[in-house]
């Protein structure tokens, strides 16, 4: 019987009998280790009644009944015995499928095991008592053989639980001492399956969670422990990932409580809230608020309240985590809000914690005490005490993404995105049903945006159908939707439309607004009608200085620095800077006084040439007007102050970015994205791999502050690696894998074009055209310049296996070119094409067709449409 382990079959039954009996009468045992069948159970001091006992505690009500012990195994080991044994548990097997079919049971009775079955879980256990990576095999074999059988059958919980006691208990044990292990179980995945089995044991759970917490607080979230950006960067990917797994196995857990999917502020059925008594059911009168260990107790009834006790404070302690912005925003703010949820209930309902509250868990898991100390201040450790608040979770998920949608339907002009969003937001019938419509008055301006876009697109008549589809639903366009209107002409260039619009704003009696105004200024810079510009500003001025006169009522409005700047700004883009200084001066005898953009935008052309003697006066003049810098101003400090430091060794440049970093702190301004991008850019691009400890420094302040990268930054780390000697393409690899990058939707095509590019000069083409097939094949924009090289690639390297690869790209690229075609047949379009003979006739001659017709790539239609263009 060696294949079922030290024990035959007949025995592991009586042994699964007496177990039985046990779940019966209420006496369970608690132990974590693998014990061998034939041994008593007895209660697991070092998991349970030790840790309880630490916190002053008694465990499972107060009270451990020993486990009776089994009957004695006997040795079974001929081959009749053998067979005498499987008999009698078939007979068994057999009697008890007639007894539910007597009692009218249909389908698998959850009190019979099947003879495999029985073996399989007998296997578990001989895997478990070998040395080595018996562990591992052993999870391998209950995923692959065990485990589905579980699921798929109904089976009695005594063989749930020897798999618990045997296996889970031990993967719990072994996962925290081997977080890093890829052979082991996620802790979310331990969860899931402890709680599927019925097996999962408050104590042990949370000590695996707690262990998992102190794991991520040892991760050390400085730069200067890491030799190089993306050692650094796949250190900070790991923390997220063990993060990820602790918020999950969360809200595996919290499923089990109705509770966590109520807001507290609601009303309960009888039309108040009601204080919940520690698990006795009483809500009658007023009492003392509950603790926390009490609340959650009552939120997951179904284990004893002594078990909870850890649980509890391992619920805290990931709250305290988590609400550190460096850590929440790690974790993604829609996985984790289920557990924030659930937060949201216990600490609502409970009374605030005390210091002694923690006093033995701290005791036992030190560093918890410390996890926001590591980062880089001293010990503040205390915080964990600190009081809390109710995370606020508000829905911004459809207004993220919308902008998101049409924020990438706009940088690529992909008038079928941006069709496709329109259609996700607005729904496919002429009228939407009242609550959907319920829903979309909620956001007036998301119908803006859409208008923006469609105009952005040159696509008027679809903006008008926007327009006509909220008046429907009774959203009444205001002002800034006229604005949109005009943005969305300026973005396309378009002076006419601007026109256009301006009359009929006009003609609406709209009140307008300094924004509508400085919008039509800077719309004609736009569009490259800069002379249309300056009269709309003078027309502004009289305007409002006969604003006295029934025709100027709606349309006067007192002249700012706002449309000034639109036109400096203008100006100074087109090179007419003499012509800048008339303006400003014209606006100084309007009465019209400067503001800090002013400022900004005549220091940028002084940056750029290194006028340091013009630059000390403008601020000079920024002093007397009592105006202070603002983001604006020290991104272009940075600009001018990082453009040359090579000169400087890299901890001087560390001490030089911090410093400029500080002095922003000390002026009440946090640095943005845009200046956290400038920065990066410009030590990257003078610096390569000598800026490893500034861009180190840099990333580890954006990380400090709880902030993600954006796709810009990442083109530019990706690019950074592919312009190394020779190109390093398994960095990029790896920041993309550690990363998800694939599953972040803030990733625009920039990046992925960037990456194919690198990828084909590395030599990398089955990782190019991996990418090609997941970002663009669906009809994602892509450039003839990407395609060029992709194909290019493909050619070089074709080993008789790339001729569909090749296929797909030319399709892709057919796509394209024919976009203009579809689109007037109302077809499906990857990007907005060229609208002029001329333009499609240049995007033809790309020389991406000529290679493709070279090599025979485009058949017999292409190559005759080529011709013809």
């Amino acid at each position: 019987m060696r294949d079922l382990g030290s024990v035959c079959l007949r025995c592991q039954f009586r042994l699964l009998v007496t177990s039985r009996t046990r779940v019966r009468l209420g006496i369970t045992s608690y132990s974590t280790y693998n014990t061998a069948p034939h041994e008593a159970q007895p209660y697991d001091e070092r998991w349970d009644t030790r840790s309880m006992a630490a916190f002053g505690q008694a465990s499972d009500n107060g009270a451990v009944t020993a486990a009776p012990t089994p009957l004695p195994a006997q040795s079974c080991t001929s081959a009749t015995r053998r067979t005498s044994a499987v008999n009698m548990f078939q007979s068994i097997v057999e009697r008890q499928n007639r007894a539910s079919d007597a009692q009218g049971g249909t389908g698998a009775d959850p009190g019979v095991a099947s003879i495999d079955l029985m073996k399989d879980v007998a296997k578990i256990q001989a895997m478990l008592e070998r040395d080595g990576d018996g562990l591992d095999a052993a999870y391998s074999f209950f995923e692959g053989t065990v485990y589905p059988q579980i699921i798929r059958a109904g089976v009695p919980q005594v063989v749930k639980n020897q798999v618990g006691s045997t296996l889970f208990n031990n993967l719990a044990v072994a996962k925290a001492k081997r977080f890093e292990s890829t052979q082991l179980p996620s802790v979310t995945r331990i969860t899931k399956i402890m709680l599927e089995l019925n097996v999962l044991r408050p104590v042990v759970w949370a000590t695996l969670i707690l262990e998992l917490i102190q794991h991520i607080c040892r991760q050390s979230p400085s730069p200067n422990d890491y030799a190089s950006i993306e050692e650094y960067e796949a250190a900070i990917a790991r923390r997220n990932a063990f993060l990820r797994d602790l918020v999950g196995a969360w809200n595996v857990f919290a499923e089990q409580s109705s509770s966590a999917n109520r807001d507290p502020a609601e009303p309960t059925e009888q039309g108040e809230r009601q204080s919940i008594s520690p698990r006795t059911g009483a809500t009658n009168k007023p009492q003392r608020r509950p603790t926390l260990w009490q609340v959650f107790g009552a939120m997951f009834p179904k284990y004893p309240l002594p078990t909870l006790f850890r649980p509890t404070w391992a619920a805290y302690a990931t709250y305290r985590l988590l609400i550190d912005p460096f850590n929440r925003t790690r974790s993604i703010e829609q996985e984790a809000a289920p557990f924030f949820r659930m937060m949201k209930t216990l600490i609502f309902q409970s009374r605030p914690p005390r210091p002694s509250d923690f006093s033995a868990l701290l005791e036992a898991f030190p560093d918890i005490r410390y996890m926001q100390s590591r980062k880089y201040g001293k010990d503040r450790g205390t915080t964990f005490l600190a009081p809390v608040s109710i995370p606020q979770n508000p829905s911004h998920h459809l207004r993220a993404t919308v902008h998101r949608q049409l924020g990438n339907a706009i940088s690529s002009r992909n008038l079928e995105a941006l069709k496709k969003a329109w259609v996700d937001f607005w729904g496919v019938a002429a009228t939407p049903d009242e609550s959907h419509v319920k829903e979309l008055v909620k956001h007036p301006e998301l119908f803006d945006y859409f208008i923006l876009a469609y105009m952005t697109l040159r696509r008027p008549e679809l903006a008008v159908d926007v327009w006509n589809s909220m008046e429907r639903i009774g959203i009444k366009p205001t002002v800034k939707t006229w604005n949109s209107m005009l943005q969305g002409c300026a973005k396309a260039g378009n002076a006419d439309g601007i026109r256009t619009v301006w009359h009929k704003l006009i003609a609406s009696g709209t009140q307008l607004d300094i924004a509508i105004w400085t919008a039509r200024i800077h719309g004609f810079f736009a569009s490259r009608d800069p002379d249309a510009g300056l009269r709309a500003l003078d027309e502004m001025v009289k305007v409002w200085a006969a604003r006295g006169e029934p025709a100027n009522k709606c349309i006067a409005v007192q002249p700012t620095a706002e449309p000034v700047n639109a036109v400096l700004a203008g100006l100074i883009r087109l090179g007419r800077e003499s012509d800048a200084r008339h303006v400003l001066l014209w606006a100084s005898k309007q009465g019209i006084e400067p503001d800090i953009y002013t400022f900004n935008t005549l220091l940028r052309p002084l940056l750029r040439r290194g006028d340091m003697a013009a630059i000390e006066a403008l601020f000079e003049t920024m002093r007397s007007a009592n105006i202070s810098a603002d983001v604006t101003t020290f991104t272009l400090i940075l600009e001018g102050t990082l453009t040359d430091i090579s000169h400087l060794g890299p901890p001087e440049q560390v001490a030089l970015i911090k410093h400029i970093l500080t002095e922003m702190k000390s002026a009440g301004i946090e640095a943005n994205m845009q200046t956290y991008a400038k920065i990066l850019h410009l030590l990257l691009r003078q610096g390569g791999d000598q800026a490893n400890e500034p861009v180190k420094a840099v990333l580890a302040h954006i990380w400090r502050r709880g902030l993600e990268l954006t796709s810009h930054i990442y083109t530019m780390l990706a690019e950074h690696y592919f312009s190394r000697d020779p190109p390093d393409a398994a960095a990029v690899t790896a920041l993309i894998e550690n990363r998800r990058l694939h599953d972040n939707k803030d990733i625009d095509r920039v990046f992925w074009e960037r990456v194919i590019k690198g990828y084909c000069q590395a030599g990398e083409t089955e990782r190019a055209l991996a990418i090609f097939d997941r970002v663009f094949v669906s009809g994602t924009n892509i450039t003839f310049s990407t395609l060029y090289d992709l194909l290019k690639a493909v050619i070089k390297h074709d080993d008789g296996t790339h001729a569909a690869a090749a296929t797909r790209i030319v399709e892709a690229a057919r796509k394209i070119g024919m976009a203009d075609e579809e689109r007037t047949g109302d077809g499906p379009s990857a990007v907005a094409p060229p609208t002029t003979h001329a333009e499609r006739k240049r995007l033809f001659k790309h020389r991406f067709w000529h290679l493709a017709q070279q090599h025979g790539l485009l058949g017999e239609q292409l190559g005759v449409l080529l011709a013809s263009r």
